[in-house]
């Protein structure tokens, strides 16, 4: 089976500068550590999205090991769409509303 496509909306990757500025404050290094995992996961989710469960209607989440960190994601297709990359003690409220945008 061959990859899907990946998108990573704006959203997403400001989630994603902005937990490895964080990390990176608080260790040397440990926001690269933190992209390279999320860099795994987003492999993984290439590879078949649909092995990951579904947090809200046709919204999937694949969590980030050693970081409390989740992908949220939407596949049509053969394309994935990754709308947010958040902690796990944010508030739920703000990746559903991107879910619309």
């Amino acid at each position: 089976m061959k990859d899907f496509q990946l998108i990573i909306n704006p959203f997403a990757e400001e989630d994603l500068k902005e937990a490895k500025k964080w990390y990176n404050s608080q260790l040397d290094n440990l926001g690269d550590d933190f992209l390279k995992e999320v860099g795994k996961t987003i492999s993984y989710i290439k590879e078949n999205p649909f092995q990951f469960q579904k947090a809200r209607k046709q919204i999937r989440m694949a969590v980030v090991k050693r970081f409390p960190y989740s992908i949220y994601f939407v596949v049509n297709n053969q394309t994935v769409n990754v709308f947010a990359v958040f902690h796990s003690s944010r508030n739920p409220k703000i990746w559903k509303k991107r879910e619309k945008d």
